[in-house]
C-alpha cells in the first residue's frame, strides 16, 4: 500500500506551471483548439501507428508494486486545497472490460480525501477481477464492492451495482464524504477535483439528477419483463401501479447525488418499495433516481422540488452524451451513444458538465490520451468555474 504525499496548499498554487506533456505524437493543445487540418493529420498518424496498449495481466503486474505503480502513474503527489479537503467526495465506477481504462478514469478523479468503490462485474474475466483488486490495495481509500453483480444490460442488475457500492460508502468510517458520483469505466472528467467542488458547494446539499416524462418509455414499465438469455424481454403481465400514486420518471442512470439522498435511497421504506416495484422493469436504473426526484410527496432530501421558469433537465450537469439522433459525432456510435474521437475534443472541453461519456482507450487512442493531458494541466491551474451559469442553476 502507498501513502500519498499530500500538500495542503493556497488555492491555485501552481498557476504559472509550464504545461505538461504527455504525448508527443501530435500537439494536443492544437487538437483541444479545433485546428481541423491538424485533426486531419492526427488522424493520419493514429493510421499509421501500431498502439501498443497495456492488457490486465501488465496492469495486475505492475500493481503488485504499489511504490513502482505509484511512481509510474503519478499518484504519489497532489496539490489539494483546504477547501478541497472540507469537502470531500465518493466514487463509484462500475467495470467490465479493461482494466487500463478503468485505472486511467481512476487515476484523473483520485485524492487521497476522497473514497472509491470500485464494482467489477461478476461475469467478467478472471484477469480483470485480479488487476482491479491488485490497483485497490495499493490505496487506502479505494475498495473493491462487497457484493458483486452479475450485470445485464436493461437488467435491475445494472441498478443493484451502484446500490452495492453506495451501500459499501454509507457505512464506511474513513470518509465522512458530502457527495457522491456514480461512473462507468468509459467516462472521463472535464473539471478537475477543485473545480468539481467548487460547483458542488454551488448546490447546498441539493442533487444533480436528470428528470423527464417517462410518457414515450411507458412500455417499458407498465409490463412487467424478465431476463431471458442474458437479454430483458417482455413478459405477457401487466404490472399494477407504482405505490404511493407516484409519477414514474425517465432520466440518466449518472447523476451527482448528495449524502442525504443517497441514504434515502438505500434505508427509506419508501425508496425500498419503489426498488421492488421496478425489478421486473425495463432499464429501472434509467426510473429509480428521477422517479425520487420528480415526486415531492416522497419527501426525498437534497432534490429541487416546483423551481418556477427552471428546465429542470438543466439542473442536471452529471455528465455530456451525444446521442445519434444529435448527429454531432467525430468518434462512432455505439448503442446509439457516441464514442468520442478527436475532433469531439473542442466542444467537450468547453461543456459545463462534469464528465463526458464515453470513450473507447483503443478507439482513437488520441483522444483520451490528449483529454487526459489537457485534464492533468488543468489541475495545476487556477479552477475556472461559471459561478453565475451554477449559481443559477
Amino acid at each position: 500500500m502507498i501513502t500519498s504525499n499530500v500538500q495542503i496548499a493556497k488555492p491555485y498554487p501552481l498557476k504559472h506551471h509550464s504545461p505538461r506533456r504527455l504525448v508527443f505524437d501530435v500537439d494536443c493543445q492544437r487538437i483541444i483548439e479545433g485546428d481541423e487540418l491538424y485533426i486531419k493529420h492526427a488522424r493520419n498518424v493514429m493510421k499509421s501507428k501500431q498502439y501498443e496498449f497495456s492488457n490486465d495481466a501488465d496492469m495486475e503486474m505492475k500493481a503488485k508494486n504499489c511504490n513502482r505503480f505509484s511512481e509510474i502513474y503519478d499518484y504519489e503527489n497532489f496539490i489539494v486545497s483546504k477547501e478541497e479537503l472540507n469537502f470531500p467526495l465518493a466514487y463509484t465506477i462500475l467495470t467490465h472490460k479493461h482494466a487500463v481504462q478503468t485505472e486511467k478514469l481512476l487515476r484523473a478523479i483520485y485524492r487521497p480525501h476522497n473514497i472509491y468503490c470500485i464494482h467489477v462485474d461478476k461475469s467478467s474475466s478472471a484477469s480483470l477481477h485480479k488487476a482491479i483488486k491488485a490497483i485497490a490495495s495499493c490505496f487506502p481509500n479505494v475498495f473493491i464492492v462487497s457484493k458483486a453483480e452479475e450485470v445485464i444490460y436493461a437488467s435491475f442488475s445494472r441498478l443493484q451495482a451502484d446500490l452495492n457500492c453506495m451501500t459499501d460508502l454509507l457505512q464506511t468510517t474513513k470518509v465522512r464524504w458530502k457527495y457522491l458520483i456514480n461512473l462507468p469505466s468509459q467516462e472521463y472528467p472535464l473539471k478537475t477535483n477543485l473545480e468539481i467542488v467548487k460547483i458542488l458547494k454551488l448546490f447546498h446539499g441539493r442533487s444533480s439528477i436528470e428528470v423527464r416524462s417517462a410518457e414515450k418509455w411507458r412500455h417499458r414499465f407498465q409490463r412487467s419483463h424478465k431476463v431471458i438469455g442474458n437479454k430483458v424481454k417482455p413478459i405477457n403481465k401487466r404490472k399494477y401501479p407504482p405505490p404511493y400514486n407516484i409519477t414514474i420518471a425517465k432520466g440518466s442512470a449518472y447523476g451527482v447525488f448528495s449524502r442525504s439522498f443517497v441514504n434515502y435511497s438505500i434505508n427509506d421504506i419508501r425508496a425500498q418499495r419503489l426498488l421492488e416495484w421496478l425489478k421486473d422493469t425495463y432499464s429501472p436504473d434509467e426510473f429509480f433516481w428521477a422517479t425520487l426526484a420528480k415526486n415531492s410527496r416522497l419527501n426525498v432530501p437534497g432534490v429541487f422540488y416546483n423551481i418556477v421558469g427552471v428546465n429542470v433537465r438543466r439542473l442536471w450537469i452529471a455528465v455530456t452524451v451525444s446521442w445519434n439522433v444529435e448527429r454531432k459525432c467525430h468518434g462512432k456510435y455505439v448503442h446509439f451513444i457516441c464514442v468520442f474521437g478527436i475532433g469531439d475534443l473542442n466542444k467537450l472541453v468547453s461543456k459545463k458538465n462534469l464528465f463526458a461519456n464515453k470513450f473507447y482507450y483503443d478507439y482513437q487512442p488520441l483522444a483520451l490520451q490528449c483529454l487526459e493531458e489537457w485534464h492533468l494541466n488543468k489541475t495545476f491551474t487556477e479552477a475556472h468555474v461559471d459561478a453565475n451559469y451554477h449559481r443559477y442553476l
